[in-house]
């Protein structure tokens, strides 16, 4: 079976995200930057998700902090209130004749814009998927995790979707692994991760006893099998398949 990450492996998540921020600095008429004002909402996010959300949690399954405002269903309501008041308090004189509300229903429209995948992606998971069991195996929240899949409409090209916020633990974590491999029925020995994260896509995978593949443009100091784009992917899949 070969298993991919989601975020910045299928998914361009990077991008994404930067085009969500600069919609929302036009939708609501922000005079600045972009770059700055995607500064300003980062450096305010990141210290309110670590003050009032349970830390260790939600770094295990790897939550990005901006996926909070992007969340239709109820998640810690107590504390999410207070994680937006203060989020609010640090960025109300930004925006000029917007109330709070007016802010976070804006951001929240924006839930559905995760649609650019890795160039090149889309077609390597289809033709892979006419010959082989796929899956994703991914960290962050539930539903918003689940919901990038769907809008980038890929579910039906994978047998199985994990998400760590399904499970309350995430990658590299070995119980994710193991949950994984047990659920999916897969031969772990003949199985391949792909991602681009050196510890919890590769490192975790091999410390479960799966052969990995690190897919990123980015140079790392350790023995990996390596790809930098989805040309080169498709070959090293295709060596370790055999």
């Amino acid at each position: 079976m070969i298993f991919f990450d989601l975020d910045d492996t299928i998914l361009d998540t990077k991008n994404c995200n930067k085009k969500i921020y600069e919609k929302i600095r036009a939708d609501l008429n922000v005079d600045m930057d972009a770059d700055l004002f995607r500064k300003k909402l980062r450096t305010s996010l990141r210290p309110r998700m670590i003050k009032y959300f349970e830390f260790q949690y939600n770094e295990t399954i790897g939550i990005d902090p901006l996926d909070f405002l992007l969340m239709e269903t109820p998640y810690e309501e107590d504390h999410m209130e207070l994680f937006k008041e203060a989020v609010w308090n640090d960025l109300k004189n930004i925006f000029q004749g917007v109330s709070k509300d007016e802010f976070y229903k804006t951001v929240l429209k924006r839930q559905h814009d995760y649609t650019d995948a890795i160039p090149g992606m889309i077609e390597l998971l289809t033709d892979l998927s006419k010959k082989h069991k796929l899956g994703i195996v991914t960290n962050g929240l539930s539903e918003i995790q689940h919901k990038k899949v769907d809008t980038l409409g890929i579910r039906h090209l994978f047998k199985d979707v994990f998400v760590s916020g399904d499970f309350g633990y995430g990658k590299p974590d070995p119980k994710f692994y193991a949950h994984v491999i047990y659920k999916s029925g897969c031969d772990k020995e003949n199985s391949i991760m792909i991602g681009d994260n050196p510890q919890g896509d590769v490192m975790g995978a091999i410390s479960a006893g799966m052969k990995a593949i690190y897919f990123n443009g980015r140079e790392v100091d350790y023995d990996l099998n390596v790809a930098h784009n989805v040309d080169e992917l498709r070959a090293e899949i295709e060596r370790l398949i055999g």
